[in-house]
């Protein structure tokens, strides 16, 4: 009995593990409204309780899912109501995070572009790092530092964000403000990435979000603030947010977003193109409308120093002569008390000491 059930053992632990929530699967569905239209395509299969923002700023919750179809069906949750961005214009936008620094990386490391790689799916270097590494050069463009990992995931199973983990987990040790998972989507319509901005052809990118995790709902909103500076900037850019059941190790940092570049059928010079704007608009979210070496995290703090200076001597000068006046009982005495005192405080700046 004993030796029977050893080939039984083998082939369990030789069978692949069957893919999570966090991962990708082989499966498309349809994500339908409640009257039966079309709203999106989503690889891998969709759960009860997944929320879908739409491109024009509908709000969806999966509802029910139909496995021997491939279909989701989503229950309306009314209209999304994206932040209050026109901070973003504004050069002179306090920034809180001072590193100015952010982190890339990729999970699914042999995802690639059928039309320009060969294949869909590369296991040594897929032509998801192209993606990640132009949307770098364009953030340091941007005057942004970023921590950029090309570790290899391989494969693409359950255990790639187990293994990818360590890899985010070393990057956020850097002290970064946001972390960003580079992918492009599973679904074999690339039309539904095709997009055009500022009359250049580009692929949409679609913002993916974990709500399993106790960042969820600060990932949710750091999601809709980088949608809200797209729209504005660059209607057409952010394809729309996906909020599924995984973590996607979004639970490392509330700054943490995936984001699809295309799909594997789109044009990957398409893809490339998106990078560009892209980078504008994480720039913009995270740090407002300064750019380049002026948006640098000394700028802001020297800025923010020099008038906490300003502010302490004004007050010290207003106190002093508050003083005087107090002490002498008259204007004029008071003002002459406060020009001795203010020249024997500074060592002769307003003029002559006398001998």
């Amino acid at each position: 009995m004993k030796k029977a059930l050893i080939p039984l053992l083998i082939l369990i632990l030789l069978t692949p593990l069957p893919a999570s929530a966090d991962e990708e699967g082989d499966s498309v569905y349809t994500i339908l409204d409640e009257s039966g239209g079309a709203l999106t395509s989503y690889a891998g299969v969709p759960q009860a309780g997944d929320e879908y923002i739409s491109g024009d700023n509908r709000h969806f919750r999966i509802a029910r899912v139909d496995a021997e179809s491939n279909r989701a069906y989503a229950q309306a949750l009314g209209a999304f109501q994206l932040p209050d961005v026109t901070w973003e214009e504004d050069d002179a936008t306090p920034v809180a995070r001072q590193k100015r620094a952010v982190a890339l990386y990729c999970t699914h490391s042999d995802e690639s572009y059928e039309p320009a790689d060969g294949s869909s799916s590369i296991s040594k270097r897929g032509g998801i790092y192209d993606v990640a590494e132009a949307l770098k050069k364009h953030l340091e463009e941007k005057g942004v530092t970023v921590y950029y990992s090309d570790e290899n995931h391989f494969p693409h199973d359950a255990g790639a964000y187990r293994r990818s983990r360590a890899t985010a987990a070393a990057l956020q040790e850097e002290g970064v403000d946001a972390i960003f998972d580079v992918h492009r989507d599973g679904i074999p319509d690339a039309s539904q990435y095709e997009s055009q901005v500022d009359g250049q052809e580009i692929t949409k990118v679609r913002l993916l979000v974990g709500r399993s995790n106790q960042n969820a709902e600060a990932n949710k909103q750091f999601a809709a603030q980088i949608k809200a500076v797209a729209d504005k900037r660059y209607p057409g850019l952010v394809k729309d947010i996906y909020i599924g059941k995984g973590t996607y190790n979004q639970d490392l940092m509330s700054q943490a977003v995936l984001l699809e570049f295309g799909t594997h059928k789109s044009d990957k010079d398409d893809v490339l193109a998106s990078t560009a704007f892209m980078a504008d608009v994480l720039t913009r979210a995270l740090y407002g409308g300064v750019t380049g070496s002026a948006g640098s995290g000394a700028a802001q703090e020297n800025t923010g120093g020099w008038k906490g200076v300003a502010w302490v001597l004004g007050a010290l000068v207003a106190g002093m002569f508050v003083y005087a006046l107090l002490a002498t009982g008259s204007g004029k005495q008071a003002f002459a008390k406060f020009k001795g005192n203010f020249r024997e405080m500074t060592g002769g700046l307003p003029g002559k000491r006398k001998e």
